[in-house]
């Protein structure tokens, strides 16, 4: 091979050094980095102020039941307090019953009382004289204590006083 016959090779070829390459590390405009951190802090903002907004709006929530609740116990206290009074109220009618019952019997008792020492005056008078005890007798039956003389003796027996009364007039009148 003849060094003339070798394949020759294009020479190389150099780019043009008129263009001018733009150097490897150019410092980047400030505008750019700011650029691309605002939308992070702009996202982050707001991501707080909902944030914000949200916890406001739970306060808000939980003051509200915090009322309602407040507002139901009291509401229970009150009928509580309402039953117990309408007990106690109950009671005391029930009380109150008794008494007067109670109060009954003993003026009964007094009627009774007062009859029978009516009796035992007009008893005594007709041993004595006829005339006064039918004066005690028309008394008597004007207080309208009669009714109260009781119908059954204590003594078994004997006769009641009510029966001795009607006896006792029979005999007078």
């Amino acid at each position: 091979m003849n060094p003339e016959e070798a394949p020759k090779t294009p020479p190389e070829e150099t780019p043009p050094q008129s263009v001018e390459s733009p150097p490897a590390h150019s410092p980047a405009p400030p505008d750019k980095p700011k650029s691309k951190s605002r939308p992070v802090k702009v996202y982050l903002t707001v991501l707080f102020c909902v944030a914000l907004l949200l916890l406001l709006i739970s306060f808000v929530m939980q003051q509200r039941n915090h009322l309602a609740l407040q507002d139901l116990n009291d509401s229970i206290s009150n009928t509580q307090e309402i039953a117990d009074l309408q007990l106690e109220n109950q009671r005391l009618q029930y009380e109150l019953e008794d008494k007067q019952a109670l109060e009954e019997q003993v003026q009964a008792q007094q009627k009774q009382v007062e009859a029978l020492e009516w009796l035992r005056q007009i008893e005594a008078a007709t041993r004595t004289s006829y005339t006064r005890a039918r004066e005690l007798v028309e008394a008597f039956e004007e207080t309208g204590l009669e009714s109260s003389l009781p119908t059954e003796s204590v003594v078994e027996g004997a006769d009641s006083p009510a029966d001795t009364y009607r006896s006792i007039y029979a005999m007078l009148f």
